[in-house]
């Protein structure tokens, strides 16, 4: 028999919170696929174990849930299968009454990423999706992908969720820095990323409980001052161009290091010339001087506001991935950067299942008291979940347009073996997420 219809979330004045931090005095959603995925790893490791311990504390971890292709939105959940949109938001609604217990109802606050735009991933391969701009992908995207998700965030059982979506991870900022790669540069000639970007926005605006951060990379990529400067201006126009108003509050902010490795504070130093120069002892930075993530969203925020953004504009960072615990992370300031720098990739540009890494800071909000624009720390990848397949003989899509890259293989020297594709559990790093967290895990 069908699954009763949910209860009514609270009236919208008990809980939301359209104008502020949507992750503010909010219980975070807990995403039953997730602990089951946890569970599985527990299985994996003796009983009473170390590893045992950690993944027992990782079951509690609040993390997105990815609205990654079409069918992600009704999910499968009547064959055993992973849950739909509509499913989430039910089982948040009924973890929020759970934790009232009776009581007042806590406002609880749903991380959805949105991410499937036509010819999506343009300078990459391990997680090209299923829409094509040439056939078809902009109108499919648009009434089978966007519609649908605005009409269930939409329908009045969920008007009491604080719904967070993250859009379109690494679309727009891959399409600004990449123009010279052909597939960047047609997306860019057809603006396939601006008219589903803009339509997202347009859509998901009319609903008042949404909240909308979009992705805007990390520091490593659009940290340079003339990256920064297109990112600002070309987000701008993005943005403006979304409604006929051309508010720029039509956004809470962006969202940075997305699925990343970036470590939120390289502690022993800062973004000096005697660090970031390209001779000597260090070519990490490249001249970059948004040594980390903190320096990245201070310098946004500040060139945003400049631009004519709100001050209100604010931040949300990935820290799932970008802990960079374990033995081998310095403990002091060092003669060679290379040698106190936390971000132990050999290139700060590798992006794919990274070895040596940790959990990070664990979601929460208002992290830093001295940074008002910083709206939370939050679990945007979940840990466990691969960055693409080592296999590279799997050359070919599969039925979600993924495939190998070669940054998921041997060239880089940082990638993890043993992957599977994009999205797809990864034991090994998980548990390697876990034993090098940073803070330590408890």
């Amino acid at each position: 028999s069908p699954d009763p219809a949910p209860s009514p979330a609270p009236a919208p004045g008990t809980s939301l919170n359209t104008t502020g931090n949507p992750y503010a005095d909010a219980t975070l959603y807990q995403d039953p696929d997730y602990a089951a995925k946890v569970k599985q790893s527990l299985g994996r490791v003796p009983v009473g174990s170390a590893d045992a311990q950690l993944i027992q504390v990782a079951g509690g971890f609040r993390t997105a849930v990815w609205m990654d292709r079409l069918a992600a939105i009704d999910g499968a959940k009547a064959t055993g299968g992973a849950l739909g949109l509509a499913d989430h938001l039910d089982a948040a609604i009924a973890q929020q009454k759970a934790a009232a217990n009776g009581g007042a109802l806590k406002p609880m606050a749903v991380t959805v990423v949105v991410y499937d735009l036509p010819d999506r991933d343009c300078a990459a391969l391990a997680s090209n999706g299923e829409l094509s701009s040439a056939n078809n992908g902009m109108a499919i995207y648009k009434t089978q992908y966007i519609d649908r998700i605005a009409e269930i965030v939409a329908r009045p059982a969920y008007a009491g969720l604080r719904i967070v979506t993250v859009i379109e991870p690494d679309s727009y900022p891959n399409m600004l820095t990449n123009l010279s790669k052909p597939a960047c540069a047609e997306v860019d000639r057809k603006k396939v990323y601006v008219e589903g970007i803009q339509y997202t926005l347009a859509k998901l605006s009319t609903v008042p409980n949404v909240h909308m951060y979009l992705d805007i990379a990390h520091s490593g990529w659009l940290g340079w001052n003339d990256n920064r400067a297109k990112a600002v201006a070309g987000f701008k126009a993005l943005v403006a161009g979304a409604t006929p108003s051309g508010r720029l509050d039509v956004i809470r902010g962006f969202a940075t290091n997305t699925a990343n490795y970036t470590p939120l504070d390289e502690p022993y130093f800062n973004g000096t010339d005697d660090v970031v120069k390209t001779g000597g002892t260090t070519q990490f930075y490249e001249w970059n001087r948004a040594v980390d993530e903190l320096t990245y969203i201070d310098l946004l925020h500040a060139e945003f506001v400049a631009a004519g953004f709100p001050r209100s504009l604010s931040f949300i960072v990935d820290t799932s991935r970008n802990g960079w615990g374990g033995p081998k992370r310095p403990t002091g300031p060092q003669a060679d950067v290379d040698d106190m720098r936390i971000d132990r990739r050999l290139h700060r540009g590798n992006w794919c299942n990274v070895k040596d890494t940790g959990i990070g800071e664990r979601p929460r909000a208002n992290p830093d008291p001295s940074r008002a624009h910083l709206d939370a720390y939050v679990f945007i990848k979940p840990p466990g979940d691969s960055d693409g397949t080592s296999d590279a003989t799997q050359t070919s899509p599969n039925e979600e347009g993924k495939r190998f890259d070669g940054m998921c293989g041997t060239m880089t020297g940082d990638a993890l073996s043993g992957a599977p594709h994009a999205g797809q559990w990864f034991h090994d790093q998980f548990v390697m997420l876990l034993r090098n967290a940073s803070p330590a895990l408890k």
